[in-house]
């Protein structure tokens, strides 16, 4: 990775291979520049990645970095040092258009991160530049991004254009444009046509000028609950008509119990029967 020193309009170009490199004034440091604290700055590089954690305050792009932060580094910005000493990281070579290995970066920066809570809105956060940390809600139909006071997504990136770029929201989707912006809108590392909107997913990761910002789509609704149905009550024919077309069942007689005598009649069974028995005494006597 090439990088370039600044001290008194002094500008000294250096090459670190990959891996863990620190830098300062110390003889144990691996970068030794006259001026630094020993073990100013660890430089992790793996393939087009930059972490840069300091033991002191610093800045990256103008934004400040507390100590023992480790802090990504794009292409192209600068890290600012004490005593107006300033460390800047070179783009490959052959690259005029944007920095290349944005992608690789990105893979590496959403593997680190946390996942995000849910929200009802969808949103977008800055992952670089100098908004970083920053939230901002999609609640609107139509959302645009910029450094212009009228934007929705105000952002703080002198590389970012008044009005940069559109978020659409449109039967369901959110729709990224771009809008006629100098340098240009990349989702996931590749540009967005002018002529054409691009949809957006959880997940994405949006570029505009030095900053990032990853999209997060909205919570999905929870379904309405069901209603339960009522069960139906049985219709009740008007008096005088039969209940239904179908002929009424004939009980059984085992089902249908017998009809209960009237209490008349069984008093005079029991006289009867008080009668027959004293005539059968008086016969017997007279036999006698």
């Amino acid at each position: 990775m090439h990088f370039e020193f600044e001290h008194m309009n002094t500008a000294t170009p250096f090459e670190l291979p990959e891996g863990v490199h620190l830098l300062g004034g110390g003889a144990e440091d691996h970068v030794r520049l006259e001026g630094l604290p020993d073990r100013l700055l660890t430089l992790r590089i793996e393939a087009d990645r930059l972490m840069v954690e300091a033991t002191r305050t610093f800045t990256v792009a103008g934004v400040m970095v507390p100590p023992g932060v480790s802090r990504l580094v794009l292409p192209g910005e600068v890290v600012g040092l004490p005593e107006t000493m300033s460390l800047k990281v070179l783009a490959p070579a052959g690259d005029t258009e944007r920095q290349v290995g944005t992608m690789a970066v990105l893979k590496h920066l959403l593997t680190d991160m946390e996942e995000p809570p849910p929200s009802r809105a969808a949103t977008l956060t800055c992952l670089i530049g100098a908004d970083v940390g920053r939230t901002f809600a999609l609640a609107e139909a139509s959302t645009e991004l910029g450094r212009g006071k009228e934007a929705a997504v105000r952002l703080r990136d002198i590389a970012v254009s008044r009005r940069h770029a559109r978020i659409r929201h449109q039967e369901g989707s959110f729709l990224l444009e771009d809008l006629d912006s100098p340098n240009g809108v990349y989702l996931n590392g590749q540009r967005v046509r002018v002529e054409t909107a691009s949809t957006l997913k959880e997940g994405d990761v949006i570029e505009l000028g030095r900053t990032l910002l990853r999209f997060q789509a909205p919570m999905a609704e929870p379904p309405p609950p069901q209603k339960e149905e009522a069960p139906t009550e049985p219709e009740i024919a008007p008096a005088g008509e039969p209940a239904s077309d179908a002929p009424p069942a004939v009980a059984s007689r085992e089902q249908t119990p017998e009809r209960s005598r009237p209490r008349g009649e069984w008093w005079l069974i029991g006289l009867g029967a008080m009668l027959a028995l004293v005539g059968l005494l008086a016969t017997y006597a007279l036999m006698g």
